[in-house]
């Protein structure tokens, strides 16, 4: 049974196949301009990366409380429910981690094991149950569409400004969709969206139409500039795109300030989730990289065209200074108006000669 193709967000599939395209480029430009070692150091640091995650989980598994039917059986049987609703053949492991107050739970895998980290700030929260249903929904929502399946593959694409944001956001309001299947009812899936945004302590009492409608400044520039390169949309229109869904034509889109659009990658680097940073830092790599390599070959070239240097000796070579007359020409002695004057030294080798004073 696989996920209902209704829940997957209409942004998500056009992006994904760009991204597809893009990535594979990336991937294969990589290989063939560097005869594979530059794919070679991406596999080599993808795998470290898979060390550290593996590390990562190691520490959760064995800090969390792993659920099951004999370990908090309420919340087992809510992960098995909600994993029926959205077509998930295989019940994702749950482990419920104390995380110093932070509300968040998040979807992972290693391998073919596939994990949901729920923070216990964030179950704590979610004073109506059918709030964290929405939450393991949305969870299981990235396990169902399989989202983490290409997130290796995509990495190329989810630095691409604009686009790398765009689709992980398409793939957020896909999870929302997963979780509101798996509530079936509006309010308790608004509100478990709004346990994010205010606690729990005061989630019951927001006004969702009021909060929904602060999504009308969403397309000033600051706010545009930070979501254009953010990995989740903002909580306020989260909330109305939910409302949307299930009464179509109540919520009117918001229009981004075109301004935003050529400016986001600058000033909206340090957005949360944003890749900005990430490719800041490739592309100065790039540039210093490039300008080493010239320099290099430069220098080589340099060394392997230049001459060797000239060698200076501290006296002439014998038979090859042409200051000094041959005792033998004759002609040279009698051309030489000064050679009269001279006379043989005494204890000198034979054939020196000297100028009398």
């Amino acid at each position: 049974m696989a996920l209902d193709k209704r829940l997957v967000s209409p942004k998500e599939p056009p992006l994904f196949v760009l991204g597809v395209v893009v990535s594979g480029m990336c991937w294969a430009a990589l290989t063939l301009l560097t005869l594979g070692i530059g794919l070679l150091y991406a596999v080599l640091t993808l795998g470290f990366v898979a060390m550290a995650h593996a590390v990562f989980l190691a520490s959760v598994r064995g800090n969390g409380v792993r659920v099951g039917p004999d370990q908090l059986p309420d919340l087992h049987r809510r992960l098995e429910t909600a994993s029926g609703r959205l077509g998930l053949e295989r019940v994702p492991e749950l482990y419920l981690l104390q995380a110093d107050g932070l509300l968040n739970a998040f979807a992972t895998k290693l391998l073919s094991r596939r994990f949901v980290i729920l923070s216990s700030s964030l179950a704590d929260a979610c004073s109506d149950r059918r709030q964290l249903d929405f939450v393991l929904g949305h969870e299981l929502g990235h396990l169902a569409a399989g989202h983490l399946a290409w997130n290796a593959f995509l990495l190329p694409f989810r630095l691409v400004p604009w686009l790398g944001a765009a689709y992980s956001r398409a793939r957020e309001y896909t999870g929302d969709r997963c979780g509101l299947a798996v509530v079936e009812a509006l309010e308790p899936a608004m509100r478990g969206l709004v346990v994010l945004a205010a606690g729990g302590k005061h989630a019951g009492e927001v006004n969702l139409r009021a909060f929904a409608e602060q999504r009308a400044e969403s397309g000033r520039f600051w706010m545009a500039t930070t979501e254009l390169m953010s990995s989740h949309p903002f909580l306020c229109k989260r909330v109305a795109e939910l409302q949307n869904l299930v009464h179509p034509g109540t919520v009117a889109p918001v229009p981004r300030t075109p301004l935003a659009y050529p400016l986001a990658p600058i000033l909206g680097m340090t957005a949360p989730g944003s890749s900005g940073v990430v490719l800041l830092v490739l592309l100065y790599l790039g540039v210093v990289f490039a300008f080493a390599a010239k320099e290099f070959r430069s220098r080589l070239a340099q060394a392997g065209s230049a001459a060797p240097p000239a060698l200076h000796l501290p006296f002439a070579p014998e038979g090859e200074d042409e200051s000094e007359a041959d005792p033998d020409d004759e002609d040279a002695t009698a051309d030489d108006p000064d050679e009269e004057g001279m006379q043989p030294v005494p204890g000198t080798i034979p054939g020196g000669k000297t100028f009398r004073e």
